[in-house]
């Protein structure tokens, strides 16, 4: 290469980047001008909003301005409208006021002129306004007889007019008393009839006997009892007392069926009988006469005790065999072994009188598969064994022997019938009275007994524990029915360590091998055996339909806890240590 071409060849390269270097230059300057150029405009544009902005900012307070100067000048309008409307409707409704004040006044002016002239009407016809009393002065009966005519008059709106009153040898009295000639003379006696017990308790009276239309003349007689009819003198000669009514018990054959509704005190009455029956002891052959049994032992069968929360202290629990329905069926067939045992070891039944108490007698056999042939099987067990020391007393609700399964009303002489309670007693006399009474006697006892209900209830209204409640009773005796008092369960008092004692020997006399020689050859044998020395194991108890059998080497536990810490007391009860409950032997645990 030539020296002009490398010089024409660096021109050319220098005026390229000088012709290059002054494009960017320009094109930086024209930027930058037009950068500027447009931040002014922004600028003056931005200037120009917000003088817009400032002007639209003033237009809105004038406006705002405006509208609550517009809204200030409607709300006095609005509150001097509602101002005025308050007041017309004030104003009208005490003019509206004063024209129903007026109305009502002269609405009563009229009634009152009504009712004045209907009074006259009345009195022109012979009605009464209102009570009209008598003038007796002190005397307690007029005073009564007034009293009575205003609380009538108070209670029910009835008027009547005292006439007067007599005083009958009886102790009633009758009260005359005048009534509306516009009212019916029934409809008074039966508004009286209603009322009659309210009144009574509101005066005081005990009874309000009777409320009556005289034929006569037209007056009602109201006539009342201060007290009852009979007198306490009066009553022994038709009831006999508790203490004769246990007399009878212990003095003739042990063969009684106690028949009563629910809670009217079978099981109290129950207990008491073979409290005194254990006391007196049982006669030889279960016969009203003849020498003692040295020893009495009993056996009681209620289904409902292991379930029934009313009787958590049930009386005879300490004698309580059978607690519930299939143990109770079982106690037949137990009472049939014990009869066969007697048949073949007379010496034994002659030491060991036994009395099968059955509660709830009726349901019990109701209960087995077969009801009639259990309770035929039952009766021939007790026509059976009657004279072989074995007693029974069976409790019911049904007055009717028929009712028991397998029983027909000729079987009544198995039973010296005791029907506890005033309707019960009733009931027996409508059904069988005349078997055994004459009309005459009959009627009397009839009589006796609405004289006798009502002094038993004016008695009771005293009693606020219903153990001591009186009942009376009906002993259906082969010669005629006889009226006791029954005692009530304070009278129960078992000697608990002898009746232990008692099942120990009998237990005793069974077990020993030589039980027969040793009562033939020396009959106080048995008796002169010490209790402290002998080893015989606990009893054979039967609860809830199960048997349990124990050996030598269990211990006694709490049916209620479980616990084995026990303490047996004097009277042969056991007390446990952690729940402090006490229990009889026959109730404990073993195991």
């Amino acid at each position: 290469m030539s020296l002009f071409s490398a010089y024409y060849l660096l021109f050319s390269l220098s005026r390229t980047q000088v012709s290059n270097s002054f494009s960017q230059r320009l094109d930086t300057e024209l930027a930058q001008e037009f950068a500027a150029k447009k931040e002014q405009i922004i600028q003056q544009e931005v200037g120009k909003e917000f003088e817009l902005t400032q002007e639209a900012f003033a237009v809105i307070e004038q406006m705002q301005s405006l509208v609550k100067e517009v809204y200030d000048r409607h709300q006095g309008q609005r509150h001097l409208l509602l101002n005025t409307h308050g007041q017309y409707l004030d104003h009208h409704n005490k003019a509206r006021a004063k024209h129903q004040e007026a109305y009502d006044a002269l609405l009563e002016v009229k009634d009152t002129l009504e009712l004045r002239v209907r009074m006259l009407e009345q009195q022109l016809a012979g009605d009464l306004l209102e009570p009209v009393y008598g003038d007796f002065g002190f005397d307690i009966n007029g005073k009564i007889a007034n009293e009575i005519a205003r609380t009538l008059f108070s209670d029910i709106n009835l008027a009547l007019s005292v006439k007067g009153f007599q005083v009958k040898p009886d102790g009633v009295v009758d009260i005359g008393y005048g009534y509306s000639r516009s009212v019916d003379p029934q409809a008074v006696v039966e508004a009286i009839k209603r009322h009659s017990e309210t009144l009574a308790k509101k005066l005081g009276l005990f009874k309000i006997t009777s409320v009556r239309k005289l034929e006569v003349t037209d007056c009602v007689v109201v006539s009342y009892r201060t007290e009852p009819a009979i007198k306490t003198d009066e009553i022994k000669l038709m009831v006999g007392t508790a203490d004769e009514f246990i007399n009878y018990v212990v003095s003739h054959p042990i063969r009684y069926r106690l028949i009563a509704d629910p809670g009217m005190g079978k099981t109290p009455t129950t207990a008491v009988m073979i409290s005194e029956i254990l006391k007196a002891g049982c006669t030889r052959g279960n016969t009203g006469k003849g020498e003692k049994v040295p020893y009495t032992l009993v056996n009681v069968s209620y289904p409902g005790a292991i379930g029934s929360l009313k009787d958590f202290s049930y009386p005879l629990d300490v004698f309580l065999q059978y607690g519930d329905t299939t143990a109770a069926i079982k106690s037949f067939e137990d009472c049939l072994d014990d009869g066969k045992y007697r048949l073949q070891n007379t010496q034994y039944a002659a030491k060991f009188f036994q009395i099968w108490t059955w509660e709830e007698l009726d349901n019990t056999l109701n209960s087995c598969s077969d009801p009639y042939k259990a309770g035929g099987n039952l009766k021939h067990i007790l026509k059976q064994f009657g004279h072989n020391n074995i007693g029974w007393i069976v409790s019911g609700q049904s007055v009717m022997t028929k009712q028991i399964p397998g029983f027909t009303n000729d079987d009544r002489s198995l039973f010296t019938e005791i029907i506890i309670g005033i309707p019960k007693i009733r009931h027996y006399l409508s059904t069988y009275g005349k078997g055994k009474n004459s009309e005459s006697n009959l009627a009397k006892l009839t009589r006796n007994l609405d004289a006798i209900e009502e002094y038993i209830d004016d008695k009771n209204e005293l009693v606020t524990d219903d153990a001591r409640l009186l009942r009376v009773a009906l002993v259906v005796d082969s010669r005629s029915p006889k009226l006791y008092f029954l005692p009530n369960l304070d009278r129960v008092n078992f000697n608990y360590q002898e009746i232990e004692s008692v099942k120990r020997l009998a237990r005793l006399a069974k077990a020993s091998d030589t039980a027969d020689t040793s009562l033939t050859g020396d009959s106080s044998n048995v008796d002169a055996v010490s209790i402290d020395q002998m080893t015989v194991s606990p009893s054979k108890t039967i609860y809830q339909g199960t048997s349990q059998s124990v050996n030598s080497d269990a211990k006694p536990h709490c049916p209620h806890c479980s616990n084995s810490n026990l303490k047996q007391l004097k009277d042969g009860r056991f007390n446990c240590l952690k729940c402090k409950k006490r229990t009889v032997v026959n109730k404990i645990v073993w195991r």
